[in-house]
């Protein structure tokens, strides 16, 4: 979630909680501009906590501070595989969710990681698609529902394009535009994909991750690769002029965890946030801030109804079939990273 809009909020909230005085601290580390600032507000009001917040861009960041030695915090919010790649570093720890209060109102489905077998470990907190978010009045006449208006695009809209930078995301999208998995490890179709995006990247603007939607707005880019929360919260602040939309070949399904570190020096405290964010109205708030996916089924009534009913937000089952998670490759990453760094060359 990055949308420039919310960081006077931030920036408020940082001030409330400075101001303060706390006997027990916690310390998160989440995505940029991942979580309701009032939520983090009422929180530490409600228990007494003092709670601080840092942001990442990526996974690999949050993970590359964490391995370098980075202490004080208590809470991240990982990606699934990630959370899977963490475990396997001994980063992370159980939280014992099924003992902290309001784990039944989990739904169990969202519980994905291949380490966390028991379902006890990391808390599923949000889940979305990666789409394209488009400017209507530059993309009219053309069909915004394929990955081809990026990777062969029309004339009028070269250099009027924008991809995310990250890894996983694009070359998963040039898999996909291909007819490959997601997560596909084979030589040949990842070498496929590097062809793509080398072809493809003289007609992109920007490889990037944040600033996405004001750029979509005002005309710089008439595409872009971007999350559906962030998305989606653009689309409603100028409906008329932006849109969303899950490409028809297949898409990255996201869903990211909350996960207690193994360093983790406020284990109480922690355990009070996850009791806190577990309850349906605090769930079903956050994920309305965020126009995100709620994995709390008695979070689903308080939703807002214009989100339940956006099928690219909450898309159908039909849709969810060719959505894919994306997964930890173990040393096969290294096949990706050799892609990316070709694909980028240029």
């Amino acid at each position: 979630m990055r949308i420039t809009r919310h960081l006077t909020a931030a920036a408020l909230l940082a001030a409330a909680l400075g101001s303060q005085a706390h006997a027990e601290e916690l310390h998160l580390y989440n995505w940029t501009i991942y979580i309701d600032p009032a939520v983090v507000a009422d929180f530490q009001k409600e228990s007494g906590v003092k709670v601080t917040l840092d942001n990442y861009g990526t996974n690999e960041e949050m993970l590359a501070k964490i391995q370098a030695g980075a202490e004080g915090y208590d809470i991240v919010f990982p990606s699934v595989f990630m959370q899977d790649i963490m475990t396997q570093l001994g980063l992370v720890t159980s939280a014992g969710l099924k003992a902290i209060k309001g784990y039944e109102n989990l739904d169990q489905k969202y519980f994905l990681a291949e380490t966390d077998k028991a379902h006890d470990v990391c808390m599923p907190y949000n889940w979305g698609t990666t789409g394209l978010i488009y400017n209507k009045a530059l993309t009219k006449g053309y069909d915004v529902n394929s990955w081809k208006i990026v990777f062969d695009p029309p004339e009028a809209l070269r250099g009027k394009i924008a991809m995310l930078d990250d890894i996983r995301e694009t070359i998963g999208a040039a898999l996909v535009y291909n007819g490959f998995p997601f997560n596909s490890t084979d030589p040949k179709e990842l070498a496929k994909a590097r062809d793509t995006i080398k072809k493809a990247k003289p007609y992109w603007a920007a490889l990037l991750t944040d600033g996405i939607g004001d750029k979509v707005i005002n005309g710089d880019f008439a595409v872009a690769h971007w999350w559906s929360g962030s998305a989606a919260q653009t689309v409603s602040s100028k409906p008329d002029a932006v849109g969303y939309v899950i490409p028809k070949e297949g898409a990255n399904g996201f869903q990211e965890d909350m996960c207690l570190l193994a360093k983790s020096k406020n284990v109480a405290a922690a355990k009070k946030f996850f009791a806190y964010m577990m309850r349906p109205e605090v769930a079903a708030q956050n994920a309305n801030w965020l126009h995100g996916g709620t994995p709390n089924k008695a979070a689903l009534p308080m939703i807002d109804k214009g989100l339940r009913d956006d099928p690219f937000l909450y898309p159908s089952d039909e849709v969810r079939k060719k959505l894919s998670l994306v997964k930890d490759l173990g040393d096969k990453i290294r096949l990706y990273d050799a892609v990316w760094t070709k694909a980028k060359a240029d």
